[in-house]
């Protein structure tokens, strides 16, 4: 008697199974998606070991840019690029030399945005200056560069830190927003 009402609750449950996975809408299977990956999107293509070249209407070079890896989303204007190394020529007398850990161009509104360890290398008729911060954008078309973070340059006539710095590479001009600490050693 025990035996047969054990295998009658063994029966029920089974049956109570198989009905509520007949039952179920077919995603009620499927994994859910995490939220990580809504935050790191996968590239729709990518290429490796890049060296590009941008030329103005007159023919002349505007910049160069090379990268070990450039990322491209589908509806997007704009790329990711990995370590970049960009050269801009423009109409500035003198090139400047951009690195950082990572970037993002977008040819569109001719701006390329750096983050992470920006180190900008450039040369004026006062000689070569450094500069280094965390976050910097270049107007390509324009050839200036900003950015609104603490920053370091450092000069043949002396060295400057503060917050905020606007570059104009065509007029040769530097604006420090604020927290302004120069030091000018005159040779």
């Amino acid at each position: 008697m025990i035996q047969q009402a054990l295998l009658a609750v063994f029966l029920a449950f089974m049956v109570g199974g198989f009905v509520l996975i007949w039952d179920s809408p077919p995603e009620a299977f499927l994994r859910q998606t995490s939220s990580q990956m809504d935050e790191n999107p996968q590239a729709d293509s990518y290429m490796t070991a890049v060296t590009s070249q941008r030329f103005s209407a007159l023919g002349s070079e505007q910049f160069k840019l090379s990268s070990p890896r450039i990322e491209f989303f589908q509806g997007e204007a704009t790329v990711n690029i990995e370590q970049p190394r960009f050269i801009a020529k423009g109409d500035a007398r003198h090139p400047i030399r951009l690195t950082a850990n990572s970037g993002q161009l977008d040819n569109a509104n001719g701006r390329l945005d750096l983050n992470n360890n920006v180190r900008a290398e450039m040369t004026s008729d006062g000689g070569p200056a450094q500069l280094t911060t965390e976050q910097l954008s270049y107007l390509i078309d324009s050839s200036v560069a900003t950015t609104d973070q603490p920053f370091n340059l450092l000069t043949a006539q002396g060295k400057a830190s503060g917050t905020g710095l606007k570059v104009d590479l065509v007029k040769e001009t530097f604006a420090i927003q604020s927290k302004v600490r120069v030091t000018h050693d005159p040779r």
